[in-house]
Parts: structure tokens; C-alpha cells; sequence
């Protein structure tokens, strides 16, 4: 009995286009609007980018030494830090002013920086930041210059010396990262649509509630009168729910993953178990609204649809520094959230991996779990109907 009921409603779940579509497809389609917003966006502002640059000669003996140090700055590693352009003034300027390049070097009794001034607020930050980086190449370029020039004067000598000295890039330090895992801002949202699939199983579990009751649905009259448990019926469809729920977010995953292939900086069955958790507490979370008073079936799927929402928003899906917002204003929101408890566990697993956060993020989902499915079955167990 145990089996025929479980296959029953895998039948059931699987004809059910309307949670499939919410669970399997939606996220899906999100997913991709983000990468199509999104994909780039991290290319574009946050990475560095080679610095074109012109150099106008004026006085060959200066230049000489000059072109040497940004020859050297352009061939250097697999991003170098300019390109170079050696034009007249008047083809310089041409190009600044068309975005060709971001400075001109003018080297002549001295060598002097012009840049372009930002058009607009967008282009401000990134230009910011280019014209700071050729600044500071001019500063130590006339610090190193003028240290060469005193050498020569006071201890000719120790000219080879020093000019190996100063060539040469001392490191006092080791380069360490942090975490293996993906620092780009934008991952956060692909968390948050994942842990909104998880949620939306709560659809499926909320039909099993209804399903199950026979003041709420004609399934529910038949079922009250069969020789089966309660217990163990439940339990059935519970655990084929929970199945197709899980295969559906699964395949959100590996879209995201191996599709669109987002770096989600853990493996991928991390990511699935992950899931798998948050699916469990989907699930329940519908149950336990399903079993609630006597409320119609619509308005249960709006308490669903409501719920789900205002958790994705205050984790942060819709608004990103949302969930940093709570966190100051009201931590215990986000100690209660499912979507945070899932979205967290997944971040935790970029920064950190597995640890005592990753850990309690999940035992709290199922300590939650537990709770949903106790109390729906204690609300809809021994119930007693005066006709059918």
C-alpha cells in the first residue's frame, strides 16, 4: 500500500504543470535574464582592463628612457598594465577626445599627464581609477628618474647598482588568497533564485495537505474512508513530493551550473545536497499551510505565493543589500528566514566551505522541517467530518 500510494502521487505531482512550471521553468527563466543583466556586468566594471595610452616625444634623449619603462609596463604578464600609442600631440588629443585612449604622456623637459574629464556617472568610477593608476606611474617613474639623476651626480660609481635596484620589483610579502570561492557580488542573486525553487515546493506540499483533507477537496473524502493509515499515506506523498521537487530544482542547478555556467565556487554536489535541504523544508512549510483551519485552497496558494515572495525579497533576491539591511535593523528576521537559511548555506560554501555556519544553517532548516510536518499532522490527524 505503502508503494501504490507513493506511486499515485509521483502520477499526480508530475500532471501538475502549474507546480512544475513554478518549480522547473520559472527559475530557469530567471536564471537567464540574470545572466543576460548580469553576465557581463563583472567584465565590465570590476576587472581590470589594459590602459591605452599616447606618448608625444618632444625631446628624444627624455623619451628614450621613457619608452623603455612603458614598453616594459606593456609587455608585462598576461594583462599589461597600458598599450601603447607613440603619436604627435595633435593625433593624441584626437584620440583622448574619442575614447581611443585614456592619457597622454608628453615628454619633453619634463613629462607631463593629460587626461579626459568623464562625461557622465558611469564612466566616472572606472576613469577614476585609470587616470589614479597613470598618475601613479608618473610619480614613480620622476621619483626614479630623479634618484638616477643624483646617483649620477654625487656617486657615478654606483650608477649600475642602483639602476639594477631600482628595475628590479622587491616583494616583501607572500600572495595568499582568502577563499577559493567566487568574491563577484552578483552570485549572490543566483543563491537567492536557487533558495526561491526551493521554497516554491511548498506548492507541492500544501496540495498533499489539501489533498488530505476532506472538507477541502473530493480526493481528500475518498482517501478519509480508505483502510489505509493516515500516517503512512502521508508519508507517501510526502517522500514523492519531495522527489520530483527536488529532481526539478536539481535541473535548475545543473542549468545554472553547466548552461549558463555560473561559478558557484563549490562543487556541484554540494550545491545539490544543499538543495536537497532546502527542498525538505519547502515542502513541509507547504504542508504544515495546507493543514491549516479551513481556509479555501486559493487562499492557502496565496498565503504560499505571499510568503515565498516577502522571504525572497528580505534574502535579498529582488534588492541585494536587502538582506544587509535586516541584519542591521533586525537580525532575528534573518535567523528565522528559510530563504536566508538557504542562500547563506550556499554562500558559506563559496567563502568558508564546510563548517560550523554551513552546519547550523542546515540544522536549522530541518529543525524547521520537523516542526512544519509535526504540527500539520497534528492539525489534521483523527479528524471527524458529520458527512461526505
Amino acid at each position: 500500500m505503502f508503494f501504490h500510494e507513493f506511486v499515485y502521487e509521483l502520477k499526480r505531482v508530475v500532471r501538475q504543470k502549474e507546480e512544475l512550471f513554478w518549480v522547473l521553468l520559472f527559475p530557469m527563466i530567471l536564471g537567464t535574464m540574470f545572466y543576460v543583466a548580469f553576465g557581463n556586468l563583472n567584465n565590465t566594471t570590476e576587472n581590470f582592463h589594459t590602459i591605452p595610452v599616447a606618448v608625444c616625444i618632444e625631446d628624444e634623449a627624455a623619451g628614450k628612457p621613457f619608452l623603455e619603462v612603458m614598453d616594459a609596463l606593456s609587455e608585462d604578464g598576461d594583462t599589461p598594465l597600458v598599450s601603447v600609442t607613440e603619436t604627435d600631440w595633435e593625433d593624441a588629443m584626437k584620440r583622448l577626445e574619442e575614447d581611443e585612449v585614456r592619457g597622454i604622456f608628453q615628454v619633453g623637459e619634463e613629462v607631463t599627464l593629460s587626461c579626459a574629464q568623464a562625461q557622465n556617472n558611469n564612466a566616472n568610477a572606472t576613469l577614476s581609477i585609470e587616470q589614479s593608476i597613470l598618475e601613479a606611474v608618473l610619480r614613480e617613474y620622476k621619483a626614479n628618474m630623479a634618484a638616477i639623476l643624483e646617483i649620477m651626480e654625487k656617486k657615478p660609481e654606483k650608477l649600475t647598482e642602483a639602476v639594477s635596484l631600482i628595475s628590479s620589483q622587491a616583494s616583501y610579502g607572500k600572495e595568499l588568497s582568502l577563499t577559493p570561492g567566487n568574491m563577484d557580488a552578483i552570485i549572490q542573486y543566483y543563491f537567492n533564485l536557487i533558495a526561491m525553487a526551493c521554497l516554491f515546493t511548498s506548492f507541492a506540499g500544501a496540495y498533499v495537505a489539501i489533498n488530505n483533507q476532506a472538507n477541502l477537496s473530493a480526493l481528500g473524502a475518498r482517501k478519509c474512508v480508505s483502510p489505509m493509515g493516515k500516517f503512512l499515506s502521508v508519508t507517501a506523498q510526502l517522500l514523492s513530493c519531495l522527489l520530483v521537487q527536488f529532481i526539478s530544482v536539481a535541473v535548475n542547478v545543473l542549468y545554472l551550473f553547466y548552461v549558463i555556467k555560473v561559478d558557484f565556487g563549490t562543487a556541484l554536489p554540494n550545491l545539490l545536497f544543499t538543495s536537497f535541504i532546502g527542498c525538505i523544508m519547502g515542502v513541509s512549510f507547504g504542508f504544515f499551510i495546507g493543514c491549516i483551519g479551513r481556509l479555501s485552497e486559493n487562499v492557502k496558494m496565496g498565503i504560499m505565493i505571499a510568503s515565498s515572495m516577502l522571504c525572497c525579497f528580505l534574502s535579498g533576491l529582488m534588492i541585494g543589500n536587502m538582506r544587509v539591511v535586516i541584519e542591521d535593523f533586525c537580525p532575528f528576521i534573518n535567523d528565522v528566514n528559510p530563504a536566508v537559511l538557504i542562500s547563506d548555506s550556499f554562500l558559506t560554501l563559496n567563502i568558508y566551505g564546510f563548517g560550523e555556519r554551513y552546519g547550523a544553517n542546515l540544522a536549522f532548516l530541518l529543525l524547521f522541517a520537523v516542526f512544519f510536518v509535526t504540527a500539520g499532522c497534528l492539525m489534521i490527524r483523527r479528524k471527524n467530518y458529520a458527512s461526505l
